[in-house]
Formats: structure tokens, sequence, C-alpha cells
């Protein structure tokens, strides 16, 4: 649930409880306001029927003009009046309400508690008892009056509260709109894009969290820049140390190795005629060739002269020819276009040896029969790197070994990407994204 629809929802149960305790008060005060309005008309007509009946005529029509006199008195609001020579038959049907004047819910009535009450006034003349005036407080009057005060407050408080909860739900819309731009900001910065600034508007609190967010976004965008500058230099130191150990063993190594095997082979054709010997200078050739051999292989892995003298598309034909040679039992397909060259020496070195990662792996792990290079460039100069394979695949609860993160490191330190995922061989793919740099560490 949304914060926005948690406060809506707080508002508009507070509005309602407080339109609920509105009502109860009016409901709860209707108990007295009923007892008091007729109290006070029952004394009001107790007082007239007292003073009537001083000014009452002492001929024989008494008893039809107090008749008459109760008659009048049945408009009244509140009460009704009978008047009977049996009190106690008229007391009975006094007691219950009048239906015919409720127009409020039974429900509603027995709620307020208003309950008729009943006065008996003997009509006496002369000590004569003429009979008795039944006066019974009805208070239907009251209740309906009540009972439309409180559909009028019900229908009114309520659309004042709708409206009220309408307008608050826009006002805390409005209020809480930074969060959703903070929150897409946020994210963007999840993913690794540290350019995103948000933008400052709204309450004080806001812009503090803004600027704060804002700096964040600035602090994380430097460290990654720091970041790529010295992956950058770790690569090239590695890059030079590599050149300086293949160097050396080119140099220094070498010759000894060709100056060995010349040797034994000026041996064995020396000691041809002895056959014991013979052998064993046979065997020596064997492994000086292995050795040079095995030579050659690291000077490839360590530094490819293809890399410098021709270019990466030879370079890369030549590490794919490499392992055919050594893998026969494995199709490799490289699809390399023919004018295809990188001519930023860092790019080309990082595209290099994603490939060649992204080989040793396969070779090294997936147990592949097929394995697919692509390696293309787009109108940005940025070069995109695709290995796939029908191997075993990276399992679910694998964690990536140094290659992986090794490709992914060279790739960040110029600004890239690599994806690892499987692909529609039923494999492992690697996809790599390799932008042109625009200036060497150190330079311009």
């Amino acid at each position: 649930m949304s914060l926005k629809l948690r406060i809506d929802l707080l508002i508009g149960v507070l509005l309602f409880f407080g339109l609920a305790a509105d009502v109860a008060r009016m409901v709860v005060g209707a108990g007295s306001r009923v007892r008091i309005e007729s109290e006070s008309m029952t004394r009001i007509t107790r007082e007239f029927i007292t003073s009537s009946l001083a000014n009452l005529p002492e001929d024989g029509s008494a008893e039809k003009k107090l008749g008459a006199l109760a008659a009048s008195l049945s408009e009244l609001r509140h009460i009704r009046v009978i008047f009977s020579s049996d009190a106690r038959a008229a007391l009975s049907t006094q007691m219950a309400p009048d239906a015919s004047r409720l127009s409020a819910p039974e429900w509603f009535y027995a709620l307020v508690g208003a309950r008729p009450s009943v006065v008996v006034l003997p009509a006496m003349r002369d000590g004569r008892r003429l009979g008795d005036f039944v006066i019974a407080g009805d208070p239907a009057d009251e209740v309906n009056e009540v009972w439309q005060d409180v559909k009028t407050l019900a229908f009114t408080g309520g659309l004042i509260a709708l409206a009220a909860l309408f307008g608050a739900s826009w006002i805390v819309g409005r209020t809480l709109a930074p969060l959703q731009t903070y929150g897409r900001a946020l994210g963007r910065l999840k993913d690794g894009d540290y350019f995103v600034r948000a933008e400052a508007r709204g309450s004080p609190e806001f812009l503090d969290l803004c600027a704060k967010l804002n700096a964040l976004a600035e602090a994380l965008d430097r460290l990654s820049r720091d970041n790529r500058d010295l992956i950058n230099r770790l690569m090239t130191a590695q890059e030079e140390e590599r050149k300086t150990i293949a160097h050396e063993l080119h140099d220094e190594i070498g010759p000894h190795l060709f100056a060995l095997r010349a040797n034994a082979a000026l041996l064995r054709a020396a000691v041809e005629k002895e056959g014991a010997l013979l052998p064993r200078a046979a065997a020596i050739c064997v492994q000086v060739e292995a050795l040079q051999e095995t030579n050659r292989r690291i000077l490839r892995r360590l530094r490819p002269p293809a890399l410098d003298d021709l270019g990466v598309a030879p370079a890369l034909r030549s590490l794919v020819d490499g392992w055919r040679e050594t893998q026969p039992e494995v199709r490799l397909a490289l699809d390399l276009p023919e004018d295809f060259e990188v001519a930023d020496p860092r790019q080309r070195l990082v595209v290099y040896r994603l490939v060649q990662e992204a080989l040793t792996n396969v070779f090294k792990h997936s147990g592949a029969r097929n394995v697919e290079i692509a390696v293309s460039r787009d109108g940005s100069d940025t070069v995109r790197v695709r290995v796939e394979d029908d191997g075993a695949g990276l399992a679910p609860d694998r964690a990536e070994g140094l290659g992986f993160a090794g490709m992914r490191e060279r790739a960040r330190g110029l600004g890239g990407r690599v994806e690892i995922t499987r692909g529609a061989l039923g494999g492992c793919r690697v996809d790599a994204l390799i932008p042109q740099p625009c200036a060497e560490p150190g330079k311009g």
C-alpha cells in the first residue's frame, strides 16, 4: 500500500469518526431535548386547562364545554389531550405513541429513549368531579425533528467530508509528488546512470532531500570515473608487464632454445652411426621442440605479436585457428567483417582479451561442441562482442570466477559492460559492448 493511499485512508477514517461523533452527540442530546419540550408543553397546557376550569359557566353544559376544550387542544404539538369520565381507560390509550405522527424509524425512536409522559388533571366544580383531563406528552414531533436534523447532518456532513477527502488527497498527492521523482532518480542510480539529477521542488524538507540525492549522484559519478581511471591504469600496467615478460622470453630464452635445438640436431647427425646414442639425441630434439612450442604459446597469451603488428582482426583469426588446432573436435565459427579494424589500442586490446578469456572459459568448463564468435562495430565506434556455446552453461548456484570478473572490469574500464546469460544454443552466452575511449588516462 502506497504512502499516499495510507494518508488518504487515515484522513477518511478521521472524517468519518468526526461525522459519527457529531451525529452521536445529536442523538444523545435528543432525549433531554424531547423531555424538556414535552414537560414544557405539558405544564403550559395544564395551566391553560386550570384557568379554563375557573371560567367554566355554572349551567348544565359544563361537560360538553370541557370535551370541546379537549378537542381544541388536540392540534397542539408534542402533547395529546382528551377529556373522559373514565380516566383509567383514557390513560391506557394515551400511553402508546401515536404511530400516525411518527415518521422516524422505530429503532431511532427507541434509540432516543423518548417515552410519553401522562398527567391526569381532575375537572372539579363545586366539589363535584366532572371528569378527568388526560394530558399525554407525545415526543413523536420532536423525534421527527431530530431525525430530520440527523439526516440533514449526515448528508451535508458526508458531502463536506467527501469534498474534504478529495481536497486532502489532491494536496497530499501534490506534496508527495517529489518522492516519485526521487524514486525514479534512485532507480537510475541503481542501474549505474550516475549523470541523473533530481529536480528540486516541494517543501524545505524535500529540497534538502533533493540536494543530498544530487550530491550522492555527483559523488557516485566521481567515484565511477576514478574507478574507471584506476582500472585503466591497472590494465595498462598489467599489459606493459606482460609485454616486458614476452620480450624477455622472446629475446632471452628464445635464442637459447634455438641454439639448443641446433646443437641437438648436430649431435643427432654425428651419432647416427652409434645406435645406442641415437634415441637419446632424438629424444632431446623432441623435448626441445615441445619446449619451443610451449614458449610460443606463452608468448601468444602474454602479448600476441599479430595484435600490435597486424591489428585485431588477424589476431582474432590467429587465436581461433590456434584453438582449432588444439581442439579439433569442437566447431568454432568466427563472424568477423573483412575490413574490421580498431584504431584505439586500448579498445583493440580489450576486444582481444574478452574473446580470448571467453574462449578459455568455454574449453576449460563448458564441454561445448559448437562455439560461435561474432565481432562487429556500430556507427559510434562501439564494438560488440558475442561468444556463445552449446555447453553446460553457468550453473545458477555457481559464483562467477575470476575470468568473468576480469572481463567485466576490462569493459568497465572503457565505460562498457558485459552481460553473461544462457544463449540460444543452450550454453553460456557472453555479450559485451566496448565503446571507444575519448583519451588515454593522463593525456589530453
